[in-house]
């Protein structure tokens, strides 16, 4: 069952460490149709995903399909276990960490720590691990088949847990009319992530399964969980790919560093038309509140008038992106007496044995790190 699909030069170069690290998480139905649109789809993505974490994936006698450019891990079947859960890692990724699969004796749920000295999200997280489970209904009544122990474990390195656990919850879906067996089965598990501290990433109310009957309610029943040390890089929850035959929707996760997100734009007001804005905010006319006012109407008669302002300022006002690099201290000032430091101190180098240039260089210095200190200080 092999699919021989190359990607292009520009999809090969998988994010380098430590910038943004995206997985993919999807539900195949255990068919191969949903399992070869879904990785067809991820042309469309700038990036392919580092990670696609898969519930229920086509099997053919005991063996899980490939893909050109990834790797495929899954619970061994020595056991007489079919593989429910399955990582595919894309290749130029796994070059650039040390990974080491876990299993559970059971074809339901499987674990991958990743390693990497450069870090991951930055220099000091060098381990990382994903739990990928595909629950089913237990034998007795409102249980499933992993429990919430192996969901949502003591782990000291960041933890993401992911998964088609078949529970509803209203964390996860506060809209839903829930049912005394739907609670008394997800209970277990939102209180075991929450005595573990772990997040819920999903967006609340954004569906991730429809029925394919017309009898039966869409639900929130594909999860994705994030411990403490995780959660402060986790950016984004979307579903950008198209349907691929699945009642269920591919998730796509992204986790980054604060460093590597891209800042929004501000306002340049150094360089605003004073005059010309300050002429047409005397011309702007607001209207007077309503005589008997109403929580709604004010609310409105509020947000109408501060958005026409608004509009006159970024009318008259250019917009400046701020790079990572950008300082909010710094001044023209402390540009002239850094130039003024790297020339002396290139005359110090260029000899050594000149006591006075050694000098100039020193007082330089410290003419420069001074203003520097204070600067910060009272920034």
């Amino acid at each position: 069952m092999q699919h021989n699909h190359t990607f292009g030069e520009e999809e090969l170069a998988s994010p380098p460490l430590p910038k943004p690290f995206t997985l993919v998480q999807h539900n195949c139905l255990g068919s191969w149709d949903v399992f070869l649109s879904l990785f067809g789809s991820f042309s469309q993505l700038a990036l392919p995903p580092s990670i696609v974490a898969l519930q229920d994936p086509p099997v053919y006698r005991g063996k899980l399909p490939s893909f050109n450019s990834f790797t495929v891990f899954s619970p061994p079947t020595d056991q007489g276990c079919k593989p429910r859960v399955a990582f595919y890692v894309f290749r130029s990724f796994l070059d650039s960490v040390s990974l080491l699969p876990r299993f559970f004796g059971r074809g339901d749920v499987m674990a991958l720590d990743l390693f990497t000295p450069d870090g991951f999200f930055n220099p000091s997280t060098t381990g990382f691990t994903i739990i990928n489970s595909y629950s089913t209904k237990g034998r007795l009544n409102n249980t499933r088949s992993v429990p919430p122990e192996v969901v949502f474990p003591e782990s000291p390195l960041p933890t993401l847990t992911l998964g088609d656990l078949n529970i509803h919850h209203p964390t996860a879906d506060p809209l839903r009319f829930f049912k005394e067996d739907e609670i008394a089965t997800s209970t277990p598990y939102f209180d075991r992530a929450t005595d573990q501290g772990f997040t819920l990433l999903n967006v609340p109310v954004v569906f991730t399964r429809f029925s394919m009957s017309l009898i039966g309610r869409p639900g929130v029943i594909d999860l994705a969980f994030a411990c403490p040390l995780l959660a402060p890089y986790f950016t984004e929850w979307s579903a950008p790919l198209p349907s691929t035959g699945s009642d269920h929707i591919p998730i796509l996760l992204r986790f980054e560093a604060p460093l590597f997100r891209a800042p929004p734009p501000v306002p340049n007001w150094a360089l605003t038309d004073w005059p010309t804005l300050e002429s047409s905010l005397k011309a702007t006319l607001i209207p007077p509140a309503p005589s008997i006012p109403t929580t709604h109407s004010m609310d409105i008669w509020f947000k109408t008038n501060l958005d026409r302002i608004t509009a006159e300022l970024a009318l008259h006002t250019p917009m400046k992106r701020v790079t990572f690099q950008s300082k909010p201290w710094w001044s023209d000032l402390l540009s002239q007496l850094r130039r003024a430091y790297n020339s002396a101190l290139r005359s110090s180098k260029a000899d050594r044995f000149d006591a006075a240039l050694l000098a100039s260089a020193r007082a330089a210095r410290t003419a420069y790190f001074k203003p520097v200190k204070k600067a910060k200080r009272d920034h």
